[in-house]
């Protein structure tokens, strides 16, 4: 009986571990990110070869300031909005100005509208200058909202 129950509590301990890890890691990531979108999902191929369709990147929150042309961001696009939902964009910033900036897809041929700074969620966590990214993770997502 005492192994039992034993055993009970080690089931329970665990399921307690998983639920929290399922709960806490998304609400961790938009603390420590700073933006209540820390990870985007890649849906195209208008980034390729630096983010390819399927890839998932990281998202921080970013001040104005510290923008530079080249930078990879992620920005709600107006364009996009269905019903509840906002569509991102995920492009490199190739102008800026005073008011706006613009940017485009490194594999695109032409530049996008220009977009108000407020309009940026933030931009892609990098490491040795490049986007860190996790490969193929982004594909359940995009299955996903296919599904819907």
């Amino acid at each position: 009986m005492n192994k039992i129950l034993k055993n009970m509590v080690e089931v329970a301990l665990y399921v307690a571990i998983i639920v929290a890890l399922a709960v806490g890691t998304p609400k961790a990531l938009v603390y420590v990110m700073g933006t209540e979108y820390p990870v985007a999902s890649i849906t195209s191929g208008s980034m390729w070869p630096v983010l390819k369709k399927g890839d998932m990147v990281l998202i921080r929150s970013v001040d104005r300031s510290q923008l530079a042309v080249g930078d990879i961001i992620v920005y709600k696009n107006s364009d996009a909005l269905v019903g509840d939902n906002t569509g991102f964009t995920i492009h490199r910033i190739v102008e800026m100005n005073e008011n706006n900036l613009v940017t485009k897809g490194d594999a695109n041929n032409i530049k996008d509208a220009a977009i108000t700074y407020d309009k940026i969620v933030g931009r892609t966590v990098n490491f040795n200058s490049k986007p860190v990214r996790i490969p193929q993770i982004g594909k359940l997502t995009i299955w996903i909202s296919e599904m819907k």
